[in-house]
């Protein structure tokens, strides 16, 4: 019995595990775009968790790769690249897909054929990119200024740079299973929880039966 007591304990706190963390992540589940990175940047506060975008016009090169972890668990390969913006100034953008890398780099040698002259414009169709706003971890911040300083692009030459980070690494779909696999815990201990009675019912019934007389 006081099994039974404990993984029902544990089911009912799966859930509420489950419920706050729907309710933490409703908008990342459920939201529509929030807003523009250009909107979003600067008030970061106000657009946590939610869905930001940007139509990504010209590329300046990938400048650092990391690994994605959920609760340590590598999960796969996050690229870092500069963006030039449409304004004149520089955002970092975050992917993990073949196709997003695929196109950024593509992009990027479009860019350098127009800053280079062999183009008169950028020969490539913009894109729109979705994700939520994040901060550089400080070494990929490091590899940030690092790189545009390589390139020629610093605060000091009349740059404007910007820091906060718009992470596309992950999708609507990628938050629905992580909800799911959360969802799946209590599932699985109810389903535990009255496997046991049952067996614990038959235990005790067994027992009973073995007293009476025959």
């Amino acid at each position: 019995m006081k099994s039974t007591v404990k993984l029902a304990i544990v089911s009912v706190l799966c859930l509420i595990l489950f419920g706050t963390c729907a309710f933490f992540m409703r908008n990342l589940l459920f939201g529509d775009i929030a807003g523009t990175y250009e909107q979003a940047a600067p008030n970061k506060s106000e657009y946590q968790d939610k869905w930001v975008s940007y139509e990504v016009i010209a590329c300046l090169g990938c400048y650092a790769e990391g690994t994605e972890s959920y609760a340590f668990i590598p999960t796969g390969h996050e690229y870092y690249y500069l963006i030039w913006m449409a304004d004149g100034s520089i955002m970092p953008l975050s992917v993990s897909k073949k196709a997003d890398r695929e196109y950024l780099d593509a992009m990027t040698d479009a860019t350098y054929d127009y800053i280079d002259g062999i183009t008169d414009e950028i020969m490539m169709e913009p894109r729109t990119f979705i994700g939520t706003l994040d901060s550089q971890e400080t070494e990929v911040r490091k590899y940030y200024l690092d790189t545009l300083r390589e390139i020629g692009v610093t605060e000091a030459d009349g740059w404007v740079l910007r820091y906060e980070l718009l992470d596309c690494t992950k999708t609507r779909t990628s938050y629905i299973l992580l909800v799911g696999a959360v969802m799946m815990i209590p599932v699985l201990g109810i389903t535990m929880t009255i496997v046991t009675s049952r067996k614990e019912k038959k235990k005790a019934q067994t027992e009973q039966e073995s007293f009476l007389p025959r």
